[in-house]
């Protein structure tokens, strides 16, 4: 025998009273026992997916600052079990690509304001949780949670998508044509498998994970070629500034004027400029996991 009672996890009152009414006679549970149980579940979960969002903003800011690509996991949550997903997500953080799961997308106000910031200034969305700019009329939580998760890796330089699929599910089958056209209109990275649980899968898979690496390792050569370009651009502006400013500088001294202010930013620039003078070259070798796709 089991239980097969439903639970609304999004109403707590009526959770604890489901959860009573279900095992309060099979466990011999008062209501207060019962609600005391059910607080503190809530509360665990809370703090799992707090945790869960710390280490996916963490993650972000990292490949962020290093200019390297992560991959958000469209999928149900059994899609996270290796037995399910087929060990893919381990085939490409082998890559050096790590993987994000939906539920660990960041929703702090500065990321959210950050990526969605447009559309809640022209009226599109209401904040960056809303996806009836794209689905009006959504019903199910977890097809929601691929098409925003979809919306928030098309807005991140640093994000591909990874969408995946069972037997061509038959409640993922909405979210094909939304998930489509959210990656195109934005040029994101995106490999779809929606047949993973097809005969015999491993061959086509280590082939599409292999054609997929390749586009991923494009992209951190796009990204570390534009770091490149901003970095020399930023110093180049540097340098132009340190020059007038030396300038204006002579210009006064010929006069017998000084000024200290424009003293200290000559010297604060000049002091920059050493640094980057001093500096090693950055080795811009890459991984050897990522080049054994060009072989």
């Amino acid at each position: 025998s089991y239980l097969d009672t439903a639970i609304t996890l999004n109403e707590p009152l009526m959770c604890k009273k489901q959860m009573f009414d279900e095992f309060g006679p099979l466990l011999g549970l008062t209501q207060d026992e019962n609600d005391y149980a059910v607080d503190h579940a809530f509360k665990a979960t809370q703090a799992f997916e707090d945790e869960m969002e710390r280490k996916g903003k963490e993650l972000l800011d990292q490949v962020t600052k290093e200019n390297r690509v992560a991959l958000v996991m469209l999928g149900r949550p059994y899609h996270n079990d290796p037995g399910m997903n087929h060990a893919i997500l381990e085939e490409f953080q082998a890559l050096g690509y790590p993987i994000l799961s939906m539920r660990s997308l960041p929703r702090d106000k500065a990321t959210m304001d950050t990526l969605f910031a447009e559309d809640i200034a022209k009226g599109v969305i209401e904040n960056g949780l809303d996806v009836t700019d794209v689905w009006p009329e959504n019903y199910s939580t977890n097809s929601v949670q691929k098409v925003w998760a979809a919306k928030f890796a098309s807005r991140h330089p640093n994000l591909a998508c990874l969408d995946l699929s069972s037997f061509k599910c038959g409640h993922d089958a909405p979210t094909y044509g939304l998930i489509d056209s959210i990656i195109a209109s934005s040029g994101t990275a995106y490999s779809a498998l929606h047949d993973i649980d097809a005969n015999k899968p491993s061959g086509s898979i280590k082939i599409r994970v292999r054609t997929y690496g390749y586009t991923l390792m494009m992209l951190r050569e796009r990204l570390e070629d534009q770091a490149v370009k901003v970095t020399e651009l930023d110093r180049s502006v540097t340098m132009k500034k340190l020059e007038l400013m030396k300038s204006l500088q002579q210009k006064l001294a010929n006069t017998g004027r000084l000024d200290d202010k424009l003293d200290g930013q000559v010297k604060a620039l000049e002091t920059q400029v050493g640094i980057w003078e001093s500096e090693k070259p950055k080795n811009t070798k890459r991984p050897a996991a990522l080049n054994v796709l060009r072989t």
